[in-house]
């Protein structure tokens, strides 16, 4: 499970803080994190998977710090975090890049190669598991991303905007990964509402930086609601 209390993030020389005195706790089941360009959703992200420090407040994962020196490491192996835009190795190949994080937490590189490879299969590159990532497009790379997730066996998945450069078949089978791993803790960002509604349990819309709502995905929650309750045309 993790907690968030009170949670701040201001960047450095920034007016307003990006995530402003945030609280809620993500259990188990899919959440979707809606709002619009700007509204916190990247920063609240990366905050919880210990990529950035908050301002102030706390958050923590099974009852642990991920800011915390003694917790940290023992925090951070209870999640997967699959973000937006980053840079990866080029001269990597996919089995190995989706491998590392599982070796990194500990397991055999055996066991973290057949991890990969299985994780691969599942989104569909099990063939281009030994070409670098320079050779793939970047909705493979997308996928290779969420494979590395997969295959870390994580208690807990943050995904920020999984199906983005993804068509409409790739976005079937995120759809239905994330589906199966709803008996986990899952938090993901998205602007394709279709996707939140098939996949979301409970929906959290963010707006300047405050939860605006927090609640189950229930028959009342559909695509006009959540659209004039998030504001602005999402990214």
């Amino acid at each position: 499970m993790i907690k968030v209390d009170a949670l701040t993030v201001r960047y450095p020389r920034a007016v307003t803080p990006s995530v402003s005195d945030v609280s809620l706790e993500l259990t188990e089941g899919v959440t979707a994190l809606l709002g619009a360009n700007g509204a916190g959703k990247t920063t609240l992200l990366r905050t919880l998977s210990g990529a950035l420090s908050p301002t102030s407040g706390q958050v923590t994962i099974n009852s642990l710090s991920p800011y915390a020196r003694r917790e940290r490491t023992r925090a951070l192996d209870k999640i997967a975090f699959m973000p937006q835009t980053a840079a990866v190795p080029r001269d990597l190949t996919a089995v190995d890049f989706v491998a590392y994080l599982t070796w990194m937490r500990g397991q055999r590189r055996s066991v973290a190669r057949a991890r990969a490879l299985e994780a691969l299969d599942a989104v569909g590159l099990a063939r281009r598991a030994d070409d670098k990532l320079k050779k793939l497009s970047g909705g493979m790379v997308r996928r290779v991303w969420l494979a590395q997730a997969l295959a870390a066996q994580a208690e807990t998945l943050l995904l920020d905007e999984p199906s983005t450069g993804l068509d409409p078949r790739q976005r079937a089978t995120m759809v239905e990964l994330i589906q199966a791993r709803a008996k986990g803790t899952v938090l993901l960002s998205s602007h394709i509402i279709e996707d939140v509604l098939s996949l979301a349990t409970s929906v959290i819309v963010l707006r300047e930086g405050r939860v605006v709502h927090n609640g189950p995905l229930t028959s009342e929650v559909n695509e006009s609601w959540l659209l004039s309750l998030i504001g602005d045309a999402e990214e």
